[in-house]
């Protein structure tokens, strides 16, 4: 297995630590989180870094690659919903879901017709806003834990889950715009 690929399943690792710190209820459990969602990016930005510079693109790392993204990205979203006072709104985090199994969805018809559906730019520039909005949501809890967050930075986790189902609904349109043809080619 190559670097690229281990590091892609060291993410899905850090993930579900991520999750598990923040379900715990010690705050020092949630400061991990925050450590581990941070390396977690940096693998993310690393691993396809070197997989380009060491020429060693696979199908393997263009499927897990986004799936190690969504583990995070859902995972940290769905244990930050039992922080009530973060007010995380839930139909956001039903159309994050809901985008990741279309696209989940779209891929599998794709490998069907012997194609692998690398991620596009636009899902790439979206999975980093999405990191980067939630790496701040966790860091609200970790503020919060310490008595630290202010009242607005604890209403900012709102809009920025709203952010992140909106650009998730854009990149699934761009998706579907993109992949039309091979989906209405699937419906015959």
């Amino acid at each position: 297995m190559s670097l690229p690929n281990r590091l892609t399943m060291l993410r899905i690792v850090l993930a579900v630590a991520v999750f598990a710190a923040l379900m715990a209820d010690e705050p020092g459990w949630h400061a991990a989180a925050l450590v581990m969602f941070i390396v977690a990016i940096i693998t993310d930005w690393l691993d396809g870094w070197l997989a380009r510079r060491m020429k060693a693109v696979s199908p393997f790392g263009k499927v897990a690659d986004p799936i190690a993204d969504k583990i995070l990205v859902l995972g940290t979203l769905i244990a930050l919903i039992q922080t009530k006072e973060l007010a995380i709104p839930l139909w956001a985090v039903f159309l994050i879901v809901m985008r990741e199994l279309v696209i989940g969805g779209v891929r599998v018809i794709a490998g069907a017709q012997g194609k692998v559906l690398a991620a596009d730019k636009w899902g790439k520039i979206k999975t980093a806003i999405q990191l980067v909005a939630i790496m701040g949501m966790v860091g609200v809890v970790v503020l919060r834990d310490r008595g630290l967050a202010e009242p607005w930075m604890i209403q900012s986790v709102y809009p920025l889950t709203v952010l992140c189902a909106v650009l998730a609904l854009s990149s699934l349109a761009s998706y579907l715009r993109q992949y039309r043809a091979m989906l209405e080619k699937s419906w015959e």
